[in-house]
């Protein structure tokens, strides 16, 4: 829909982001006030043990680690908005099963293996992180479930658009800056923004590669 042999026309795509955001900003916004109301009471009960104290660092790891599921739920949300399916709060607590184990491993071994890549210099570790930038949502959509089948699809996807997606990446700088400038502000609409924007970009090069 946005791309005509295998070319990605990234202009398009970002304007039809936009007007999917026309009238859903409260939607979109709705679970990532929660994730942080969950997260404000978490950090007050940290905070109760004392910022330095061991046990405020180890509840601040757990609350790390629990609160990933609730990420890809996050993003499940936006996938399930942005493809014109039913999306819904609880979107955010799916993965708090028995694939809670499956994601976890998964993101350790990606952050270990972009580590890796990194000691080679840092643009080793950008492509790397390029290269597995998929993974999340190839976990949502489970057409894959095995850790490194999943990170070789990634690969298998981003294979021939890791620049082109770090162009992407890049092209949003601006709306950055106006969220710097304007304190915060501009950021309900740009967090929704590029949150859809890459959802969208996920499923035009799924598309493209089959």
């Amino acid at each position: 829909m946005y791309s005509q042999n295998g070319v990605i026309n990234r202009a398009a795509l970002k304007k039809a982001a936009r007007e999917k955001l026309k009238g859903n900003l409260w939607n979109l916004w709705k679970p990532v006030l929660v994730m942080g109301l969950i997260g404000f009471v978490a950090g007050m009960v940290s905070g109760l043990f004392g910022e330095e104290s061991t046990a405020a660092k180890v509840i601040t790891v757990l609350i790390e680690v629990v609160s990933l599921p609730m990420s890809a739920g996050l993003i499940l949300y936006t996938l399930n908005f942005t493809r014109g399916k039913k999306f819904d709060i609880k979107d955010l607590f799916t993965y708090y099963d028995k694939r809670i184990l499956n994601l976890l491993l998964l993101e350790i071994v990606v952050g270990l293996f972009t580590f890796l890549w990194s000691l080679l210099f840092i643009i080793p570790g950008i492509i790397a992180a390029l290269s597995y930038s998929m993974v999340i949502y190839i976990f949502i959509d489970e057409t894959k479930t095995d850790t490194m089948e999943i990170i070789k699809e990634s690969k298998r996807l981003m294979n021939g658009y890791k620049w082109d997606y770090c162009v992407f990446d890049l092209s949003f700088i601006l709306w950055m800056l106006l969220v710097t400038v304007t304190a915060g502000i501009a950021a309900i609409y740009v967090v929704p923004y590029m949150s859809v924007a890459q959802a969208m970009y996920y499923d035009e090069l799924k598309s493209i590669k089959g």
